[in-house]
């Protein structure tokens, strides 16, 4: 008689627990550094709390707004914002994203006039009382690395709103700097080209792309910093937030599972 086949459905998940050490880890080294932070184990339960955390956060009539952010799109919580009508919410890419959308915009492709209506969205939201964004990598140190194109979303995290929410699942939590630079050059700006840009519709348009969007990975050396030299690669800018002077500007709050790239 055989032995029936194992019922793999059955076998335990070991990742909330392996998450939640991580996140434990690296909040406890925000702290330390005037930083804070906070882990919710799954996104179902993360955007009730976040709403509700924005509640309190933020008065009625008061403004809010936020980065280009694939986890917090499919998170759901921007849309919620919108709906509740309790704030001025500043929608850096209105007109350019909806919720049948995940893509955030084609930069390089944008006419003159939409760029000058999105830079002036993107200023706008400096001034914000509250601004939500995700991260590309944050270390177990409590060190955020992120790169830009414009640089909209790191300057409206070194400086400017007067609280920052900085949303991730725990898959973007890496061992060290290195690591980070590798994660954001490697991972995340092939995939954020890509989404932004779809499919090239000509030889013509293929030259605005980055060779990270053909090839899947950094066209340049990542651990030693050497870029593409591509003038539309999306890290083109790139901060390194480990101390800030002002404390509990910047709150991180880490989702149990894999979300955004």
């Amino acid at each position: 008689m055989t032995k029936p086949e194992p019922e793999l459905t059955k076998w335990i998940d070991i990742r909330p627990w392996y998450y939640e050490k991580l996140a434990g880890t690296v909040i406890g080294n925000l702290k330390k550094n005037n930083m804070d932070g906070m882990y919710i184990p799954t996104a179902r339960e993360a955007r009730k709390k976040i709403f509700e955390m924005i509640e309190k956060e933020v008065p009625e009539g008061g403004v809010i707004s936020w980065g280009g952010s694939v986890t917090l799109i499919n998170l759901g919580i921007l849309f919620d914002l919108q709906k509740a009508k309790k704030w001025k919410c500043i929608n850096p890419f209105k007109d350019i994203i909806t919720p049948n959308e995940i893509h955030v915009a084609r930069h390089w492709m944008l006419t003159e006039g939409a760029l000058d209506k999105s830079i002036k969205n993107w200023r706008e939201g400096l001034q914000a009382n509250l601004y939500l964004t995700s991260t590309n990598a944050i270390t177990l140190k409590g060190t955020l690395v992120n790169s830009d194109g414009y640089g909209n979303r790191i300057a409206a995290m070194t400086f400017g709103p007067k609280k920052v929410y900085v949303v991730t699942g725990c898959n973007k939590i890496v061992r060290d700097l290195e690591e980070a630079f590798v994660r954001v050059r490697n991972v995340v700006a092939p995939q954020l080209v890509r989404m932004m840009g779809g499919e090239p519709k000509s030889k013509e348009e293929e030259a605005w792309y980055p060779p990270c969007s053909r090839l899947g990975r950094c066209g340049g050396e990542p651990k030693e910093l050497r870029n593409c030299g591509h003038k539309n690669r999306a890290c083109g800018m790139t901060t390194i937030i480990d101390q800030p002077h002002i404390p509990d500007r910047i709150f991180v709050i880490f989702i149990g599972e894999d979300l955004g790239f």
